[in-house]
């Protein structure tokens, strides 16, 4: 191990810090997660650049299940929102929320963010992924027809400036933790070299 790494070891330990280390597993991530307060493992994630979240995705590939349950217990009330803070690894504009609710069966969620009055709210729906059980996706081509009436009103991601942002996305998700997961967008099928990571606030 090089001085770099040992002094990273022997620090208390951050996410990361540990995704600096050579070796490191998802298990080991997620325990350290685990072992967080909220707050803390908002501002540990949000701390991330891009490049450690592309690490991160590496990282969780074979993670265990993270499923629609998972991010939105089931005993969850009809229309209750459920908030994720999120950084993203583009260029501008990197920290925002996902909110989710369990609408009429389904699970959906919609982006929170400084520019959603541009933009728009990009809503999908999640759902697990149709090519890899383990993983969950966000499908921004089923937008749901109704929210939780604090919401924004859903409106398509193939209108105005969400044309743009949203339209066709697939986000598929990792498990990362209990609490935390570790996405990766695609475009019609196509990865945009675009990653995101989401706490449980």
């Amino acid at each position: 191990m090089s001085t770099s790494q040992t002094a990273v070891a022997t620090a208390s330990p951050t996410l990361s810090s540990l995704l600096e280390l050579q070796g490191v597993t998802q298990p080991m991530l997620e325990r350290h997660l685990d072992g967080l307060e909220a707050k803390t493992r908002v501002e540990e994630i949000r701390a991330l650049s891009g490049k450690l979240q592309k690490k991160l995705w590496e990282v969780c590939a074979g993670a265990p299940a993270f499923t629609v349950d998972d991010l939105v217990p089931p005993s969850t009330p009809e229309g209750q929102t459920v908030i994720y803070a999120g950084k993203n690894s583009l260029g501008a504009f990197t920290v925002f929320e996902k909110r989710f609710a369990r609408s009429r069966g389904k699970v959906i969620g919609y982006n929170h963010q400084t520019m959603s009055f541009v933009t728009g709210p990009g809503f999908f729906t999640c759902k697990p992924s149709p090519t890899e059980p383990r993983e969950l996706l966000f499908d921004y081509t089923d937008v749901p027809t109704e929210a939780p009436a604090e919401w924004p009103r859903p409106r398509s991601n193939a209108r105005g400036l969400s044309y743009f942002v949203y339209r066709d996305l697939h986000d598929f998700n990792r498990r990362v933790s209990k609490d935390v997961i570790i996405g990766f967008a695609t475009r019609l099928g196509k990865p945009i070299d675009s990653y995101f990571v989401l706490a449980r606030a």
